[in-house]
């Protein structure tokens, strides 16, 4: 708390006591003003006496008005009194009869008006103005000088009545404070550019006599580190449980708020430099200091704000992207594949962050599907790089159309497809069967290749088995016997599971899937799991050692208390970036409750960093999608 304000806080306090021991103190004095035979003989008195507050703030003057009252008697007679100053030793025996430190205000900064009062004949009362040069010992009463006018009234011509003769007023101030406005939840900024500049909001908190006022000044105050910010920020951190670091000097720049006559609020602009932090969490601890002019005093409440360059999911939200792949291309860019939605035939996005991502084109069109099951459309795509060739591995399939499930392959030069005269844009050509229900039995879709010690494998199935195969050396085509049967086809996984995809940590191959409905927009009920193996071809199993060939798993990412999102699922290859964080991008519906709103009803593209346990199992944090976080790390 401000120290000062501590300061009006006990003033206020001791007020009351004073008024008490005023009482008691004037109580000591005679107060006979009784004549003979009954008659109450004619005295003067104070209306306002003993302890009072004069409130004093930058003005030229401030004007305490008391009243000099003629009681009894003969009102017909005329009177006169003169209200005298306390000598020292007076004041000295107040303060330590009430343990006080009151201090006289020397007379030059004060006057009385009149000088003498005088009551003429049929005058029951009369005012006297006290009027102090406010201006002028404002700045004393801040460092703590404790002002007194304590006055007396005096008359060689009347009796006055001792216990309502003695004002003591108080000079006091009416504080004007600047403080930060402080969020609830405490202000991130996102330097997500070159430089990035926010505002940190103040506010005047003005009153005289109770009322609120503008600013009186044109005056201006400092946006400031606190000198203990290194302390600040370990108590923060212990008391928030974070492990943020202090925003490095030289990478921020800070503004003073400037007010001007007739303002209630104002701004202070605080500049962050993209260049000269890295990406982690900072923490800022900021306060106000040093007002231009002595009426004005600077709350000391810390505002902290946390700095970082983020991003916010979904990052992709324009259309429905599901079931992505994600690959790194030649060009260093990153490429964003996904299911087909009602407008877009394989919406194909590109990326140089993993975090901004651009709409280049749909990777099919009417002209470049395949010629059998028309109906069918373009689902769980997975894009790799073979043999110097792009090679588009997808689904070919219809919602409910059994028996009518494919994998398909085609391949291109670029991420974009192949450029012809025809296709200037590119375009991907003649698709190939690779996987058919006919053959192979299970559900044909969803399939992953992962190539290991030169051999190529394509994982695929949907609640009906995951399932292997081995490829040929070209990985355009299932690796056959003499006899013309696969060489291999080997059962991983459960009929609990879809949407395969295996990353390799250590020594221990993690298969993670998704189970539950997909598709049901705001009922879906999709999550993904992971179980592990010491074996690309397994078996893979939970924490427990059950296998996932029984249905058995580890959560990594659900849609928990579907207060934002639903039905997270189906993620891409784990991305590493260039610090060694772990990657996964996946897709989300939006939980429209009511108030919410989505821009579009489809699947969201979602990034969420890969965490682990200490016995190594993969997580999202809190088992969520996240609202924000760090982004990844790439160097060039």
């Amino acid at each position: 708390m401000n120290n000062k304000l501590i300061k009006k806080t006990f003033l206020g306090i001791g007020t009351m006591c004073l008024m008490v021991g005023l009482s008691l103190f004037f109580s000591c004095e005679s107060d006979d003003t009784s004549g003979s035979g009954g008659v109450t003989k004619p005295y003067l008195s104070l209306k306002q006496y003993g302890l009072n507050r004069l409130s004093v703030a930058n003005v030229e003057e401030a004007t305490f008005s008391v009243t000099v009252k003629k009681h009894g008697g003969n009102l017909d007679s005329e009177f006169a009194a003169k209200l005298d100053v306390w000598n020292e030793d007076e004041l000295n025996a107040y303060n330590e009869k009430e343990e006080t430190s009151f201090v006289i205000l020397p007379e030059t900064y004060y006057s009385v008006t009149p000088s003498e009062v005088v009551l003429a004949s049929g005058v029951k009362e009369v005012n006297v103005d006290i009027k102090v040069k406010a201006s002028q010992i404002i700045s004393a009463i801040q460092q703590g000088t404790h002002y007194l006018i304590p006055l007396r009234l005096n008359s060689d011509v009347v009796e006055l009545r001792k216990g309502q003769r003695d004002l003591l007023l108080q000079l006091v101030i009416d504080y004007a404070n600047v403080a930060i406005v402080s969020p609830e939840i405490v202000e991130k900024v996102n330097v997500n550019d070159v430089s990035v500049t926010t505002t940190v909001k103040t506010i005047l908190d003005y009153k005289v006599d109770g009322k609120d006022l503008a600013s009186n000044w044109d005056f201006i105050c400092d946006l400031k580190v606190p000198e203990n910010a290194s302390e600040l920020l370990e108590t923060y951190n212990k008391q928030y449980s974070t492990d943020y670091e202090l925003l490095p000097e030289g990478s921020y720049s800070l503004g003073q708020v400037k007010y001007a006559i007739g303002d209630h609020e104002a701004e202070a602009k605080l500049t962050i430099r993209r260049n000269a932090i890295e990406v982690k969490y900072y923490l800022l601890p900021l306060m106000l200091a040093n007002p231009s002019t002595s009426s004005v005093t600077c709350k000391d409440n810390i505002h902290y704000i946390v700095v970082g360059q983020f991003y916010t999911n979904p990052i992709i939200s324009d259309r429905s992207v599901a079931d992505p792949t994600v690959i790194k291309a030649q060009d260093g860019r990153f490429y964003w594949y996904a299911t087909q939605n009602s407008n877009d035939w394989m919406p194909v996005y590109s990326s140089t962050d993993l975090v901004n991502w651009k709409y280049e084109k749909n990777a099919f069109q009417k002209a470049t599907k395949p010629t059998w099951n028309t109906d069918n459309a373009f689902w769980a795509p997975d894009m790799q790089y073979i043999n110097g060739k792009y090679v588009l591995y997808y689904s070919y399939a219809k919602m409910n159309g059994t028996g009518q499930s494919h994998t398909c392959v085609v391949t291109a030069d670029t991420p974009l497809g192949t450029y012809t005269s025809a296709y200037p844009k590119g375009a991907f050509l003649d698709s190939k069967k690779l996987l058919s229900n006919e053959e192979f039995g299970a559900n044909c879709i969803d399939q992953f290749y992962y190539e290991e010690d030169g051999h190529k494998y394509l994982f695929y199935g949907s609640f009906t088995g995951i399932y292997v195969v081995e490829l040929t050396d070209d990985g355009l085509a299932v690796k056959r016997d003499v006899d013309g049967n696969p060489v291999l086809k080997e059962k991983v996984c459960g009929n609990a599971f879809e949407g395969t995809n295996i990353y390799k940590k250590g020594n221990y191959y993690y298969l993670f899937a998704s189970i539950g409905n997909c598709c049901a927009s705001q009922n879906s009920t999709y999550e993904v799991v992971v179980g592990r193996s010491t074996s690309l071809l397994g078996p893979y199993v939970d924490k427990q050692g059950k296998k996932m060939l029984d249905n058995s798993w580890e959560p990594v990412v659900d849609g928990g208390d579907r207060t934002k999102w639903v039905g997270p699922g189906h993620n891409s290859v784990i991305i590493k970036d260039d610090a060694g964080t772990e990657w996964m991008i996946y897709h989300s519906y939006y939980y429209k409750e009511k108030g919410n709103k989505s821009t579009f009803a489809g699947r969201h593209g979602m990034l969420d960093r890969l965490q682990w346990t200490d016995d190594g199992w993969p997580y999202i944090k809190n088992y969520l999608p996240s609202e924000s976080d760090l982004i990844p790390v790439f160097y060039k």
